[in-house]
């Protein structure tokens, strides 16, 4: 579905990538990560077609056989829209762009917005809403998000996380997403991605990362372990081990913690830090 090879990208004199390659199957739902300034939302833009790189290729290919840009869907971390616009007009000027016959208004009736509404009156979530719906009515093969989600409130959140799953299981979609804080995605995740100096540093399926990276609590650390990160507190410290290697004998095995992925792309990101 999506092939990036040899990718090259600069800001000015500030070097992104050099030489980057990602290959994303379709229908994977893959997660790209890492600390701010690392170049996720950049590598969106690259794939969007709304950057052009320097150097290296990006390939994309929704088997329908036409401009793979009309099969992209793209909300940024900005959702872009015209706010002078009333909704109405907004729709009415996307179907035509697009050449689009209907438009399945759904998802703004859940949220009561008006035809007559200015955009720039709309709430962020409001927007963003709004911003899916014109996507959707393309019928996106390949989507892609920066991290908008946890802007909304909690109702728009479910509402936008629950049409996403909608498509998941009823279109096989392929999903490129951002983001930092992951408790409400984190189940219809497969593919984890960490990026660190414009490289993948860490690539892993959800299910191996989780069995990779593990919490040793003690007052020293376990030995023959590699530690990610560690956290002293009053009388003990917790070790974050990757990757962890159940073969290697400790202790108490009561001194294992399962983590989350939130608590796994912290460890990694809180490591970088340190």
């Amino acid at each position: 579905m999506l092939e990036i090879k040899d990718l090259s990208f600069n800001y000015g004199k500030t070097q992104v990538f050099d030489g980057f390659d990602l290959s994303v199957p379709k229908g994977q739902v893959c997660l790209i990560t890492g600390i701010n300034g690392v170049g996720k939302s950049t590598l969106l833009r690259l794939i969007a077609g709304v950057l052009n790189p320097d150097s290296g290729t990006i390939e994309i290919d929704t088997g329908t056989g036409e401009d793979p840009r009309r099969r992209i869907g793209f909300i940024s971390d900005e959702p872009r829209l015209y706010q002078s616009l009333r909704v109405g007009q907004a729709i009415d000027f996307h179907m035509s762009a697009n050449d689009l016959k209907n438009f399945d208004d759904t998802l703004l009736q859940h949220t009561k917005l008006g035809s007559d509404q200015r955009i720039r009156e709309l709430s962020t979530g409001q927007k963003i809403i709004l911003h899916l719906s014109l996507i959707l009515s393309t019928e996106p093969e390949l989507f892609l998000i920066d991290e908008v989600i946890h802007s909304i409130d909690a109702y728009l959140r479910r509402l936008f996380l629950e049409t996403l799953i909608q498509l998941l299981s009823q279109r096989r979609i392929t999903v490129v997403l951002v983001n930092l804080n992951f408790h409400d995605i984190e189940h219809i995740i497969d593919r984890v991605i960490l990026l660190k100096s414009g490289e993948i540093v860490v690539d892993e399926s959800i299910d191996n990362l989780k069995a990779k990276v593990k919490k040793v609590v003690g007052e020293s650390p376990p030995q023959s372990l590699d530690i990610l990160a560690r956290l002293d507190f009053s009388g003990h410290s917790e070790f974050y081990v990757y990757p962890f290697d159940p073969d290697v004998a400790i202790e108490d095995s009561s001194r294992i913690v399962d983590l989350n992925l939130t608590e796994i792309v912290t460890a990694f990101i809180g490591g970088e830090y340190a």
